[in-house]
């Protein structure tokens, strides 16, 4: 089987311009802005924002301090986390255990921070710190970060050690043949006699019952799930029932009705040889009390002719007035009717998207139609969907 990991970005961040990291994704327009020297922000939030969802980290660098990247950009291609925590220290020290188990080659703990003089100490299952110049140590630091790499790390339980004032971004990644594959919620589908599980198009719903599936690739003896929140504590457990498994991959699906609050979902149990593992999906997950789903289904698109698309928006919390908004593949916006609209708490309300193909369109181009709901008081209440279609000939 060809292994996809996960993407997640790493936003670079200098004393000259900001800009996202290209290594890790292609997000766009890049905004601007310069930071003071010897400081580790303000930036925009919107960088942060979206390092944290994608399990990324911002780094701040200043130009002197580049020669760090080469080493952060070395290790960063691992996806196979460990850890992932982001928090507030508030003059308080925190600790977090990071068992390593048999599939670990080598594991890098790395740390970025927007209050310079945080500190990030790692202690070996002896509770021995690690100390830069050790065998088998990489070790970079920066004003607003530090990140230390180690090779053939000793099995055991590990811990991270942290001390200082301001928010902190922490990840533990590996390289290992024991990560997850995959994660994401599904729904039943497809033609009678032929249904299956099938990935949800947009965000799950809070307060319903979801069905989760997840893949495990590597040889384990036992796993248990949970949902852990962006701080890194455990929110809720998760009853998996593995439904298929090969000596590579293992298939589980469960049922479970979500939080409110961001989360990600995490596995720990005994590996091949019955040592302690532990394992983050770093994608963000996030319920959510709106809805939409396509009403009229259809495939085709007639070449000359207008098509117009319906969907129903559900509203599972309380009353807001939402914005949509329609984008082709092609990246063109559709007018939607209407565009914004007041939705009262339980309430649906139809939404109409026409289109129109030109009569030279060759038959066979594909169309897809992607419609986002957004709160208008709240950004972080949205949802989507999608619809693909073909034109035909007229």
């Amino acid at each position: 089987m060809i292994s996809v990991k996960q993407f997640f970005i790493v936003v670079i961040l200098t004393a000259g311009l900001v800009q996202p990291c290209a290594f890790a994704a292609q997000t766009g327009q890049q905004n601007s802005r310069r930071l003071a020297p010897g400081t580790c922000g303000p930036v925009d939030p919107t960088y942060v924002h979206l390092a944290e969802q994608t399990g990324g980290q911002p780094m701040f660098l200043q130009p002197s301090e580049m020669a760090a990247a080469g080493h952060l950009m070395g290790e960063m291609t691992s996806s196979d986390a460990l850890l992932y925590a982001t928090s507030h220290l508030g003059g308080k020290a925190s600790e977090y255990p990071v068992p390593i188990d048999t599939a670990v080659k080598r594991v890098t703990f790395s740390l970025s921070f927007d209050a310079p003089g945080t500190k990030m100490t790692i202690l070996r299952p002896s509770r021995a710190t690690v100390a830069s110049g050790e065998a088998g140590v990489e070790s970079s630091d920066w004003t607003c970060g530090r990140i230390v790499s180690i090779g053939s790390p000793e099995k055991g339980n590990w811990h991270v050690q942290l001390s200082g004032t301001g928010r902190f971004w922490l990840r533990a990644t590996a390289q290992s043949d024991l990560y997850i594959l995959s994660a994401q919620f599904v729904r039943l589908g497809g033609r009678i006699g032929h249904e299956g599980y099938f990935k949800i198009p947009g965000q799950p719903i809070a307060g319903r019952e979801q069905t989760v599936q997840a893949t495990v690739s590597g040889a384990l003896r036992s796993a248990d799930f949970r949902l852990v929140s962006a701080v890194g504590d455990t929110i809720q457990p998760v009853a998996m029932k593995q439904e298929s498994s090969d000596p590579e991959d293992h298939e589980f699906f469960g049922s479970l009705t979500l939080p409110r609050q961001p989360f990600r979902l995490a596995v720990s149990g005994l590996d091949a040889e019955g040592l302690p593992f532990q394992r983050i999906y770093l994608t963000q997950f996030r319920a959510t009390t709106i809805e939409i789903d396509p009403i009229n289904k259809f495939e085709d698109l007639h070449a000359g002719a207008s098509s117009t698309l319906k969907f129903l928006v559900h509203n599972f919390g309380e009353g807001a007035k939402f914005h949509l908004l329609a984008v082709n593949n092609r990246g063109s916006i559709i007018p939607t009717d209407p565009a914004d609209v007041e939705i009262a708490a339980g309430g649906s309300v139809e939404i109409r998207v026409d289109l129109t193909v030109p009569r030279e369109t060759a038959p066979g181009t594909g169309v897809t139609v992607n419609i986002t709901v957004t709160s208008a008081t709240d950004p972080d209440i949205h949802n989507a969907t999608s619809v693909e279609l073909s034109v035909v000939g007229p």
